[in-house]
């Protein structure tokens, strides 16, 4: 009688471990496909935000506010850069610069300083609308505007101060 009851005890103790590990495979396997599906589900939403018909209208007004905040500061470094050339014919009319007194020489220096710093910040500000418009345009997301005949450059340049 004894070996039956120690054998019956056996035999429920393997039921129950074989009942437990069986639970914890399947919970194994609920959690990793719930893992699974939340992955397609955030990538989903990601998906849809980036793509969907107000990020798309946004990013391509984006781009053309952009493209024209560029054209507007070329405008403006047109304009800056003759300013720095007026500054040039005024003092023309000194004659030789190796001849001018103190007075003038100090007074071109200021002028042409003025100039000179007023040029590298519009052309500072075109830069950084520049690179900002360039690296939006690498990224995945905006790269759908890319083909589009609207957006007037792809790539712009950076501007130099001569």
């Amino acid at each position: 009688m004894k070996n039956s009851a120690i054998e019956e005890l056996l035999d429920l103790g393997i039921l129950l471990l074989k009942v437990f590990l069986s639970l914890a495979i399947v919970l194994v396997i609920v959690g990793a496909l719930f893992w699974v599906l939340s992955f397609f589900s955030s990538t989903g939403k990601v998906i849809s935000n980036e793509l969907s018909a107000e990020a798309i209208q946004r990013k391509y007004e984006w781009f053309i506010n952009q493209s024209n905040g560029i054209e507007k500061m070329d405008k403006d470094i047109a304009l800056f850069e003759q300013r720095r050339a007026d500054v040039e014919k005024r003092y023309v009319a000194f004659g030789e610069p190796s001849k001018w007194s103190e007075g003038t020489k100090a007074q071109y220096l200021h002028d042409a300083k003025i100039a000179k710093d007023d040029l590298v910040a519009v052309v500072s500000q075109r830069n950084n609308l520049v690179a900002e418009y360039n690296a939006n345009s690498e990224k995945w997301n905006w790269g759908l505007f890319k083909d589009y005949p609207e957006i007037p450059n792809r790539s712009y340049f950076a501007y130099v101060v001569k």
